[in-house]
């Protein structure tokens, strides 16, 4: 299959993704969603604090004018006509008396004159066996009154106020009940003021109450709401939070803001519909969700143009390099488009066509070249490690060390067997790095521990690739051959391997004492030529091999071990160095 004939047309590819770019960024840029979406957060939070700076208020305002009352009556208790009269009742003289009594009931006038707040205000005078009220006037005991007061004033512990049906009382004893003064609170004015605040919203409710007592006041019609209400404000009262609530009760979702009544020991509680809140919103809310689904339109359309102009050419080029790696040089990609595409995919075709012909001339010496390495190095087998294996098994017969002797007996099997076989010149890595292990495993049991090896296990994927037989063993072995020539007594020999990026690193490293820097530059020279050297050693053998598979970048490297003696990285890239 042949390509078309190269042409040029008259966009170039980058001019249309940033014509295109420019044209759909415009209506992102003009709508701005980021702001919008702020903006609308902070209007909300807006309205929040609005609602419940309002509700703080006018509960302020309740709890203040309640306290001043009850301040006004601990004055009138200590009222000196007051005390004289409890004191000296029913001693004195009638007319001595009925003057106390008047200035009381003057006293009396200015306390309930003091705030709109007070129906009533009277108090009970033992002495004299008299209730004096600004409702009822001068009247003697016991009568309702009295009883009503006496009954009160029974219960335990003692409230912040007391309630008798629809009556709301401030009560205050002294003088062992000598004197108990009463004021009653306006509940129709109390339930005004809850009006008041109600009115600050068209679908709101005000309630005074708590969880234990229930709504004492409310300006709601519908009561089914109020329980639930109190409920969740009793739950944010023990957490010491006076944040609002957004809940929804019945299917409708509320706003629940709450501020003490210290006065009375009740929370007042301002409860809105959110939609009123949130309605001058919803203006908002509609634009937002139309830009965002204009913006996911315009994400759409524009990957879709990246992926016609760019995804696809560029996805057409990868396939063929990966069909080119696995040896497939029978293809050519055809470009109906006249754009940089197509003169990348016309240079892709003369690459396949010239690669194909190298590889045609040089892969078989290649592969041959490869073999013959793999037969010589399989040759250099020294035949005195398996006497002196033997010749171990033998001893450790001869000592009664069957145990020993048999697992060295598996390990050397093991050993021979992986290799002498004349399968795939490849394996699995975690096979050869197993074999490294195993003969490190026999060399250990022949030295009697004097010499042992660390290793880490694999557990990356990566262990499944196939690589060369026969590259870490050698390696290995020239460790056990020379780095404790000098009669080390606690050799060790390290071993793992490290995955990067671009490949893989097999690190084999030994703590020997007799490397010398003369003798690493010679080992360093003798790998740097190890392609001219005819006679190969085990080491030189592997870099050859590493090189002719995976390129110059790969083969074998030595340095210093940071244990003192020699470090050996066998490296073997991927991707190969150009």
């Amino acid at each position: 299959m042949k390509l078309q004939a190269a042409g040029r047309s008259r966009w170039l590819v980058y001019q249309k993704i940033v014509i295109v770019f420019i044209v759909l960024l415009i209506p992102l840029v003009v709508m701005n969603i980021g702001v919008n979406y702020k903006g609308l957060a902070f209007v909300k939070e807006e309205i929040s604090e609005s609602a419940v700076a309002g509700a703080s208020f006018y509960s302020k305002q309740i709890d203040n004018e309640l306290y001043f009352i009850r301040n006004q009556q601990l004055l009138f208790m200590n009222n000196r006509d007051l005390q004289k009269l409890s004191f000296v009742g029913g001693t004195i003289e009638n007319f001595e008396e009925v003057q106390l009594i008047d200035q009381v009931k003057d006293s009396l006038l200015t306390l309930q004159s003091s705030s709109d707040y007070v129906v009533d205000a009277g108090v009970y005078i033992k002495s004299v066996g008299k209730i004096i009220s600004m409702m009822n006037g001068v009247e003697s005991t016991p009568n309702e009154t009295f009883r009503m007061i006496s009954t009160l004033m029974e219960t335990t512990p003692k409230p912040s106020f007391y309630r008798l049906g629809d009556r709301m009382l401030f009560i205050e004893s002294e003088n062992n009940s000598g004197i108990m003064s009463y004021i009653e609170i306006s509940k129709s004015k109390l339930l005004a003021a809850l009006n008041q605040i109600a009115a600050l919203y068209q679908k709101s409710a005000v309630l005074l109450g708590d969880e234990k007592l229930g709504s004492i006041l409310s300006t709601a019609k519908d009561t089914d709401v109020i329980p639930t209400v109190l409920s969740l404000v009793e739950e944010q009262s023990e957490r010491n939070t006076n944040k609002p609530i957004i809940q929804k009760i019945n299917g409708t979702s509320y706003f629940i803001t709450h501020s003490q009544v210290s006065s009375l020991n009740l929370s007042l509680v301002m409860y809105v519909n959110q939609n009123e809140l949130t309605s001058k919103l919803n203006q908002f809310t509609t634009w937002f969700y139309a830009i965002f689904a204009i913006t996911i339109t315009v994400l759409l359309l524009y990957s879709f143009s990246i992926h016609f102009m760019i995804h696809k050419p560029l996805s057409k080029l990868t396939k063929a390099f990966q069909m080119i790696e696995t040896d497939n040089l029978n293809l050519s990609i055809e470009s109906k488009r006249k754009d940089e595409f197509h003169y990348l995919f016309n240079s892709f075709n003369r690459m396949a066509n010239r690669l194909k012909r190298s590889i045609e001339e040089n892969y078989e010496q290649k592969i041959a070249l490869q073999h013959s390495e793999l037969k010589q190095l399989q040759s250099q087998i020294n035949p005195h490690f398996l006497y002196n294996s033997f010749f171990n098994i033998y001893m450790m017969c001869k000592t009664g060390d069957s145990d020993t002797a048999a697992e060295l007996s598996q390990k050397l099997g093991s050993y021979y067997q992986y290799i002498t076989r004349s399968g795939s010149d490849e394996v699995p890595l975690f096979k050869e790095y197993r074999h490294a292990l195993d003969y490190c495993e026999i060399q250990c049991i022949r030295f009697s521990n004097r010499i042992r090896y660390e290793y880490v296990e694999m557990t990356h994927p990566v262990q499944s690739v196939l690589v060369p037989r026969l590259i870490i063993q050698p390696i290995v072995e020239n460790v056990f051959e020379h780095a404790f020539e000098d009669g080390t007594t606690q050799g060790i020999v390290y071993l793992y391997v490290d995955y990067r990026e671009q490949g893989i690193r097999v690190t084999v490293e030994d703590n020997g004492k007799s490397l010398t820097d003369e003798k690493l530059e010679q080992l360093r020279t003798k790998l740097a030529s190890s392609a001219e050297q005819k006679e190969k050693t085990g080491m030189t053998n592997v870099n050859v091999r590493l090189q002719l598979k995976y390129g110059a970048g790969s083969g074998v490297f030595v340095s210093r071990s940071q244990h003192g003696g020699l470090r050996v990285d066998l490296i073997i890239n991927f991707i190969k160095e150009r």
